[in-house]
């Protein structure tokens, strides 16, 4: 989860805790940033590229 963090700062501890899928994590990205859902997905998704979620 240090990784979320790092990346996205916005992300509470409490957000961190309740994220246990990328759909749950985009979703958060979405809210806290006021991103449009496509630009969610496509952070998270190039973020994850090497990553195991």
């Amino acid at each position: 989860m240090r990784e979320i963090q790092a990346k996205w700062d916005r992300l509470s501890m409490s957000d961190l805790a309740q994220i246990k899928t990328k759909a749950q994590l985009i979703a958060r990205v979405q809210e806290q940033y006021g991103l449009p859902h496509e630009v969610a997905v496509r952070d998270v998704e190039i973020w994850n590229l090497d990553r195991r979620f």
